[in-house]
């Protein structure tokens, strides 16, 4: 019997905006544990005013682990800062070793038109 697709990991790399502050958030929105859940820039993305490799950060090939609502977050810079096109290649696995990809491409341009709090 095969085990239905709602049972299973699905890693996503999303962006949210934060009182002027841009967040990449890498999070399991399925079910079932996402082991070894990896990310690959394209370009590579700065943040931080460009004083940061974002893209070079550990925590996106040293996870062992990301079980199901779990999110990390990760600090890109201010909305005014971020101007930058990349897409993320996710790759992650479930407990019997099924692999799943995902490739998501950002705009981070479009958040320069939403009103900012001041």
């Amino acid at each position: 019997m095969a085990e239905p697709t709602s049972w299973r990991p699905e890693v996503v790399l999303d962006v949210e905006v934060r009182g002027g502050s841009v967040v990449l958030v890498l999070e399991n929105t399925g079910t079932a544990c996402a082991y070894r859940p990896r990310v690959r820039f394209d370009p590579e993305v700065v943040g931080l005013g460009g004083e940061l490799a974002v893209s070079k950060l550990r925590i996106w090939t040293s996870l062992a682990v990301l079980r199901p609502g779990r999110a990390v977050e990760v600090l890109l810079g201010s909305v005014a800062d971020t101007d930058q096109r990349f897409t993320a290649q996710i790759d992650y696995a479930d407990v019997d070793g099924r692999s799943y990809a995902v490739t998501l491409g950002h705009d981070l341009r479009v958040y320069h038109e939403l009103p900012q709090p001041f």
